[in-house]
């Protein structure tokens, strides 16, 4: 029980640093509940985070309504660990037009061996750092997680302001003949790193790509001297970060907003 407080902690404390690198806006209401304005024109950039139990769920969304009107933000999700997830935050959700969009499944490994991989594509990538060919690493975003050329280039501009800030953020590209087909951020800080941004170019998926690329990054943290690594993880996701040593800590759920029913 001790190790799994620790671990929450770690991935809390990189959350944190992550999230505030890129975002424009951190707004504290109070120990455990936090929210992000990631300054993208997409709800997903635009975080609440409830990580305590709340006796009042009603008058919470009230309030973290009211904080997203004021900064002109019409989408917006609420986080919440599974475990806080009761039914009176669900209906209080449910009756805002705050709708219940997916499931992530936070995960941990210790760093303590480099990594042998289970899936080894037949054509191994060629991986070197994104600063080669920026704009091929956020069309590999584009084209993996959808959005807009508009909300790719805030994208840009939220990993710059993450880079002005300081932040020992780094980003890899995966090719093949030159060819840009994956990509991978790591935040470091004290002695973890945090995986962000694995994404494949729709063609190249299934194909071991995502695990050569996440194998590289823990081996990288792990030669650097890092001792821990933590992630989030989606459904189709979750088997590759299993056979790479991850357990899990715990699952978050996402709610996100219905702009039309937010008045």
């Amino acid at each position: 029980m001790i190790m799994t407080v620790k671990m929450e902690h770690i991935f809390y404390a990189l959350e944190d640093h992550f999230s505030s690198s890129i975002s424009i806006k951190k707004h504290l209401f109070a120990e455990g509940f936090i929210a992000y304005i990631g300054g993208i024109d997409e709800a997903k950039f635009n975080v609440f985070l409830q990580r305590l139990p709340h006796p009042q769920p009603e008058e919470l969304i009230d309030e973290v309504k009211n904080f997203f009107k004021k900064n002109a933000i019409p989408g917006w999700v609420y986080v919440v660990p599974k475990n806080l997830d009761t039914p009176a935050l669900q209906k209080a959700l449910k009756g805002h037009g705050i709708v219940f969009d997916e499931a992530s499944t936070v995960m941990y490994c210790a760093l303590s061996n480099p990594v042998q991989s289970a899936v080894e594509p037949e054509l191994p990538l060629i991986i070197q750092s994104a600063d080669v060919n920026k704009a091929g690493w956020l069309q590999i975003m584009k084209n993996a997680f959808g959005g807009t050329d508009e909300t790719n280039a805030q994208y840009a501009q939220a990993l710059d302001r993450a880079k002005a800030k300081g932040t020992n953020m780094l980003h890899f590209l995966g090719c093949q003949d030159g060819e840009p087909i994956c990509a991978i951020t790591l935040t470091f800080l004290d002695d973890g790193v945090r995986i962000d941004n694995v994404s494949t170019t729709p063609t190249h998926q299934r194909l071991g790509y995502s695990t050569q690329m996440v194998q590289f990054s823990m081996n990288l943290a792990h030669a650097l001297g890092y001792k821990h690594c933590v992630l989030e993880a989606s459904a189709d996701g979750l088997g590759v970060y299993q056979r790479l040593g991850f357990s899990e800590l715990f699952i978050y759920h996402v709610y996100t907003t219905r702009p039309a029913l937010m008045s």
